[in-house]
């Protein structure tokens, strides 16, 4: 929290900084859900907020960092690889405002292009407990 409140919160303009809420613990995951699904979307840096997201149909902005090892890659498998950025790159933080920006002036856009990839997460859960249950049952015989 407190290195999401330096490299974020503190570098923000006096009148944006104004407008943004910032807490110093975390908080409980339906707090978090109830919030999110009456957002436009997520920006975040951490990948649990925005996996509860992406289930409810929320767009949401992935940045990761060295430190976090693979976290956020996930990101790319599901079709979202141009809202996952790194920021130890500065090619990729160039390209943060620009994708806020565009999800914000275009809801329609990043709802649709959120259910796709829900939509496929959903469709490799069915395949993947189709494959489970078939396991399953064959140990049982």
């Amino acid at each position: 929290m407190a290195v999401g409140k330096e490299m974020i919160l503190d570098k923000l303009p006096d009148d944006v900084r104004a407008k943004v809420v910032w807490r110093r613990d975390y908080w409980l995951t339906d707090e978090a859900v109830s919030t999110y699904i009456r957002s436009a979307g997520l920006f975040g840096n951490e990948m649990h907020s925005p996996i509860m997201c992406v289930g409810h149909g929320i767009p949401a902005l992935v940045c990761r960092f060295h430190e976090q090892t693979s976290k956020g890659f996930m990101w790319r498998d599901i079709g979202l690889g141009d809202w996952l950025f790194d920021l130890d790159n500065e090619a990729d933080v160039s390209r943060i405002v620009p994708a806020a920006l565009a999800l914000a002036q275009d809801p329609a856009a990043a709802k649709t292009k959120t259910r796709k990839a829900r939509d496929f997460v959903r469709q490799r859960q069915r395949e993947t407990m189709a494959v489970l249950r078939h396991e399953l049952s064959a140990k049982k015989m």
